[in-house]
């Protein structure tokens, strides 16, 4: 007797691409398909050295125990069970609306209760959705400091003497900042909105994986981990926080993603 899908992927073979990274390619293997693959290597990847190998090891035991293809309703699960409450608190936390996460995780229980939702339900809460993930996601007071340094040294220069130097930067700063957010924000979800909502509503894995999962998990860990948090002078502290932050959001949605392929019918 051959062996199952998921069994031919060996533990070892598949910690040792997870270690390679997005640069290894897909797994080519039903046990593993390429949404679930991309967003594997990104969990892994965000995950320290030992936390990520112990959980290379719960993923590939729930993969043995499906013994066959990953259901698309592993992506309804994780979805209405991790990833949309964490941006729902991301939004709550960073005074943004909390609504559009909501009803998102609401379409995904209907799915994953086996109803049909349309490609044009799905969009219709999703755009909003992603406009408020991508807004907490934009590395905004990196963008401002950035902006208030390069028009502060044009107004010293041009001899605005130091209040207005001041004034100016700020104001240009923050108008700049806002708008580069925004567009961000609204480019962003109109991108993926109705591609992901064709894929969703039709359960398609292929059509999905098309639509670079990998980057939605990008979005989500930077925006529950925050990056609007006050400066307190420690550049090395800030940074280590920042990455402990990042750290504990990667590991919570590659948690909840095993937990969705453990919960997942044969």
């Amino acid at each position: 007797m051959s062996p199952s899908p998921a069994a031919a992927v060996s533990s070892d073979r598949l910690l040792a691409r997870l270690e390679a990274g997005m640069a290894a390619g897909p797994v080519p293997d039903p046990a593993l398909p390429d949404w679930l693959w991309q967003v594997s290597a990104v969990l892994y990847d965000g995950q320290d050295g030992a936390g990520a190998r112990d959980w290379a090891l719960r993923l590939h035991g729930a993969l043995t125990r499906l013994a066959g293809p990953v259901p698309f309703a592993v992506v309804h699960d994780w979805h209405a069970r991790t990833v949309a409450p964490m941006l729902a608190e991301a939004s709550v936390r960073r005074d943004r609306p909390a609504g559009p996460q909501e009803a998102v995780r609401e379409l995904h229980l209907r799915a994953l209760a086996g109803e049909r939702v349309t490609a044009a339900e799905w969009e219709a809460v999703l755009e909003p959705a992603l406009r408020v993930a991508y807004r907490l996601a934009y590395a905004y007071a990196d963008a401002f400091a950035d902006a208030y340094a390069g028009a502060h040294a044009y107004a010293v220069a041009n001899d605005y003497g130091a209040e207005r130097a001041a004034e100016f930067a700020g104001s240009y700063a923050e108008s700049n900042t806002g708008a580069n957010a925004a567009s961000f924000a609204e480019g962003n979800a109109l991108a993926h909105a109705g591609t992901t909502a064709a894929a969703w509503a039709a359960a398609d894995a292929r059509a999905y994986a098309e639509t670079f999962p990998f980057a939605q998990v990008h979005v989500c860990a930077l925006a529950w981990a925050g990056r609007e948090h006050p400066a307190t002078g420690d550049e090395d502290g800030e940074r280590r926080e920042r990455e402990a932050r990042l750290r504990a959001a990667h590991r919570r949605l590659a948690d909840g993603l095993v937990d969705a392929l453990a919960r997942a019918a044969f």
